[in-house]
């Protein structure tokens, strides 16, 4: 039989592995565990609600993307995260406009790491998917036939149709001037506004830079030469403060509501050409709206202004990521799976 002794000191060895044990539950229990895509890739829903993007989507952003080198804006190589973690941080704060502090938490780092990292992705996003595959590639309009909905059964020949969009933001320092520019009478506050464009299968096609606020929508797309980028037999689908007739290319066409005459009301006619361009426009504000959905364009703040045509135009771009604007559509990119 064992002694008395040799029991005691048996217990006291357990007593002092259970105490180790403990002190190193306690330590990992303490201990932060950063954010990593690897995480989240297997869960549909959670990838949607963080980037707005399917895995298999952020798969192909991520692999493209890795394909070229990048030149961190603050100078140096933030080397503790891949880049795949990188473009899930940046995505995160478009999405959901997490402070750079929340970030800093969520992957165990600094807010000036989170800076590097979020200002170069976007540099590096806007340069690949915005400039080398949107800003100048507009689809033809033969092309734009191809996917033609039914609901442009009446506008066989839209290769376009556009819309204006603001985005609040900072009041612009001392700059009594700026202030100005930016101050929107229908917004009551001071904006930023974007002309969009959008194909009739709702993909977005076109997006202007960021102006002040208070720009007219004739005077963006006078300045942003959009109208240089269709051709003769084109025509653009607008709401009524678009009066460009006097800008349009020879042979582009324009179709906007009626105004109302003197009488105050519209004929019959007028009502039937307003329902089908609004019918057709329809696509053009729900595209706007997704754009909007990514919650750094809620308000631009101060520190970003400097990027804030970047942030909306990379934004804008994401939306031709998600699935298709249109039942009609969507229906048909499904079939072809």
């Amino acid at each position: 039989m064992r002694s008395y002794t040799s029991l005691v000191q048996e217990i006291k060895g357990l007593e002092k592995q259970i105490a180790e044990l403990l002190t190193e539950i306690s330590y990992l229990q303490s201990k932060k565990h950063p954010v990593t895509v690897a995480k989240i890739m297997e869960n549909e829903k959670k990838m949607m609600m963080y980037t707005s993007l399917k895995p298999e989507i952020f798969s192909i952003i991520d692999t493209t993307l890795q394909r070229f080198p990048l030149v961190y804006v603050d100078g140096w190589t933030p080397s503790a995260f891949s880049r795949s973690d990188q473009l899930f941080m940046t995505l995160m704060k478009l999405k959901l406009n997490c402070p750079l502090l929340d970030l800093a938490e969520r992957f165990c780092t600094s807010k000036a790491t989170v800076h590097n990292i979020f200002i170069t992705h976007v540099f590096a996003l806007h340069e690949v998917f915005f400039v080398g595959m949107m800003e100048n590639n507009m689809p033809s309009l033969l092309k734009c036939k191809s996917s033609m909905p039914s609901s442009f059964g009446d506008f066989s020949c839209c290769h376009l149709v556009i819309d204006a969009t603001e985005v609040t933001q900072d009041v612009p320092g001392q700059d009594m001037a700026a202030q100005s520019q930016t101050y929107s009478s229908y917004k009551n506050r001071h904006t930023v506004k974007a002309v969009t464009g959008v194909a009739p299968n709702g993909a977005v096609v076109y997006v202007s830079k960021l102006y002040p606020g208070s720009t007219s929508d004739v005077a963006i797309v006078e300045h942003s030469n959009m109208l240089a980028k269709l051709s003769p037999g084109d025509m653009i689908l607008a709401d009524k403060g678009f009066t460009i007739y006097s800008l349009l290319p020879q042979g582009v066409h324009l179709n906007i509501p009626p105004f109302l005459k003197d009488k105050g009301q519209y004929t019959p006619a007028e009502v039937q050409v307003c329902r089908k361009i609004a019918r057709s426009r329809i696509h053009v504000e729900r595209v706007n709206e997704r754009i909007k959905n990514f919650e750094i364009l809620s308000h631009i703040p101060q520190q970003f202004r400097h990027i804030s045509t970047k942030i909306f135009q990379v934004c804008s771009m994401l939306v031709n990521f998600q699935d298709p604007m249109i039942a009609e559509i969507a229906d048909n990119y499904t079939s072809n799976q």
